[in-house]
């Protein structure tokens, strides 16, 4: 028998070309389902052996006849397994069949299987097929190819139309033209044998799927039947790249985990359902999305008025719902983003800290991501992103100030400070940067790599020799906290051969106050090889003196608003003549920091300070500016 199969290389040149354009774009990655590439890749499998296998047999008096019996099996094994993969992407896609599952299962795959088992059988019965001196030739249960496409096709069809009310009447009629296009060239092929059409059919599937971007089956969630994540990043991207003005409202419920607790799973996805159809009955239905577990997002237009559309969705969402004959009345924080100026990646996250606001602020609040948040979002986002860099390229900048020993009028030490270089923001303080690095786990490694850049300092440069007693190096809560913070500060201080007694390590009160205990541990493991400690920022909150006394500082430092509090009025002078003699009495040292004038100075040399610090002596400056400090190249006031 010959065979045409010129529509079956058109349709193979045109799966490969759609490939390539499809990659080029990175739609298949990032547009197109996993289920849809899948069928793609067999698609093109199948058509590519049936033109092989016709050419194999239009040349059987020269091909080993086990090569051709091999090939047309395989080749119709996949054409068995073609429908089964489109019905079960169709209906995994579209809706999920949740309580007869199973049995919905095996009912969908017993036709592939018995044609799978049929065309193993034919190696030996040649019953679907067989080669002999008149060459290739049609079996007695070919046919059954055929029945097999007809099943699926009907019962797809048959499904669609009786769920339509279910997944919707548009994806109803979507699936039932791909499955009529695709058997349309089969049945064709049945009454005209010769002339190769199956491959075609699975092709104009694939073009129809790609061509409506498989949006009324892949961005419907299966639960609520609103349309998914997937289709909101979608919606949200087309109106992104329209330039279309816009707003979201996205609302969260609260403590919905009490409603599954009490009603089951089943329960709570039944209120959720209601709750949808409520917000679908308000709103267009491409409008309302399922943004994650228990929260929901609604597209509002560019002329939508924000605050009336909030209050309108706090309504439906206060409705009573009937559940099981229960009256349940729930509730929902809300969050409003604007999409001006926003990108899908910039909108997610803006979605993310508002509902994440909201929350902190009670039940049922509402929280608007203006200009302002907007900014301070992208701030806190370079930021991070400024830090990641940092811990990627193994080096954190440090600038160090000057600490005065009041008895020698020399420099004493220094107080190593952490600097982080934002683009476009330009330097951030650490009491930013800190806290965002504390908040995303990162504050550890920017921990060790500013201890190791003093570490290579004090080396490099040979401090001790320089008159510097000491290095302070700042120690966060989270440090605090980790166990065996003592093990990775002695490894570094070895990996660079520093003496233990070089560094001098500043704790806050409130990191004093939030691991106690651990700290004490930590401070005495340390302390054992000679690493000191002072407590910084005394005075700065709800200063407690049990600190001083239970844990091993040798150091105290005095906030700089204590000591410029101090200038202004008399109590507070004497508050802190009194501070400091007490600190003297139990044998501690007192820094005084903040000094900006010789008059601050005078004082607190006349009160009993150890130890200045501030500008009046220098800012913090890079290390190879602080070297040419100390050896006279600068200026005091520098």
């Amino acid at each position: 028998m010959n065979y045409n199969v010129d529509f079956e290389i058109c349709s193979l040149v045109f799966l490969a070309l759609l490939i390539v354009v499809s990659v080029g774009k990175q739609q298949l990655e990032s547009f197109q389902s996993k289920a849809f590439r899948v069928y793609l890749a067999v698609t093109l499998l199948n058509n590519a052996l049936d033109v092989i296998t016709c050419y194999t047999i239009a040349y059987a008096d020269i091909i080993p006849l086990w090569v051709n019996y091999l090939l047309n099996t395989v080749f119709l094994i996949i054409q068995g397994l073609i429908p089964l993969i489109f019905v079960v992407y169709m209906f995994d896609k579209v809706y999920q069949v949740e309580r007869v599952r199973k049995k919905f299962t095996i009912i969908t795959f017993l036709p592939a299987i018995f044609c799978v088992l049929l065309m193993l059988g034919n190696l030996w019965n040649h019953k679907m097929f067989y080669f002999d001196a008149g060459g290739y030739h049609h079996g007695v249960w070919h046919s059954y190819l055929y029945i097999n496409a007809v099943l699926y096709s009907v019962g797809t069809i048959l499904y669609s139309i009786i769920k339509h009310k279910a997944i919707g009447k548009r994806q109803s009629a979507l699936i039932c033209c791909i499955v009529l296009i695709a058997i349309m060239p089969t049945v064709i092929q049945f009454f005209i044998p010769h002339v190769m059409l199956s491959g075609l059919g699975t092709a104009l599937s694939v073009m129809l799927m790609y061509m409506t971007n498989e949006n009324m089956m892949i961005y419907v969630d299966a639960t609520t039947l609103a349309l998914n994540r997937e289709g909101f990043r979608f919606s949200i991207g087309t109106m992104l790249r329209k330039n279309k003005r816009g707003h979201v409202v996205v609302l969260a419920l609260d403590n919905f985990k009490i409603i599954n607790e009490m009603y089951g799973m089943e329960g709570g996805n039944k209120l959720l359902r209601m709750l949808v159809s409520n917000l679908k009955r308000e709103y267009q239905e491409d409008y309302v999305y399922r943004f994650g577990g228990d929260t929901f997002a609604v597209i509002l237009g560019e002329g939508a008025e924000c605050t009336k559309e909030v209050d309108r969705i706090h309504r439906i969402v206060k409705q009573e719902y009937q559940l099981y004959d229960n009256a349940v009345v729930i509730s929902a924080c809300i969050c409003l983003v604007h999409l001006e100026g926003q990108s899908y990646d910039s909108l997610v996250g803006a979605i993310d800290y508002g509902i994440l606001r909201a929350k902190g602020s009670g039940k049922g609040q509402v929280f608007e991501v203006d200009e302002q948040v907007t900014k301070d979002m992208r701030r806190h986002a370079a930021i991070e992103q400024a830090i990641m860099g940092a811990i990627k390229e193994g080096h954190m900048e440090v600038h160090y100030q000057p600490i005065y020993d009041i008895h020698t009028g020399q420099i004493h030490s220094m107080e190593a400070l952490a600097r982080l270089n934002v683009p476009d923001y330009g330097y951030v303080s650490p009491e930013e940067f800190i806290r965002i690095a504390e908040k995303n786990g990162t504050i550890l490694r920017v921990g060790m790599l500013v201890l190791e850049e003093v570490c290579r300092f004090i080396s490099q440069y040979r401090l001790r020799n320089r008159g510097i007693e000491y290095v302070e190096v700042n120690l966060s809560v989270v440090q605090c906290m980790q166990e065996h913070i003592h093990q990775e500060i002695q490894g570094v201080l070895k990996k660079y051969h520093i003496p233990p007694s070089m560094i001098n390590l500043e704790i806050t009160e409130s990191a004093a106050a939030y691991s106690e205990d651990q700290l004490i541990r930590n401070m005495a493991r340390m302390s054992l090889c000679d690493i000191t400690f002072s407590l910084d920022d005394y005075g700065s909150g709800y200063s407690n003196i049990n600190y001083l006394v239970e844990l091993p500082f040798s150091i105290v430092k005095i906030d700089k608003y204590i000591v410029w509090a101090a200038m202004k009025k008399v109590s507070s002078r004497k508050v802190l003549e009194n501070t400091i003699t007490m600190f003297k009495d139990i044998n501690l040292k007192v820094v005084a920091e903040g000094i900006e004038d010789e008059e601050m100075m005078e004082m607190l040399i006349g009160m009993g300070a150890d130890y200045l610090q501030g500008y009046y002596f220098s800012k913090p400056v890079p290390a190879t500016t602080f070297i040419e400090y100390i050896e006279g190249g600068m200026e005091a006031d520098a």
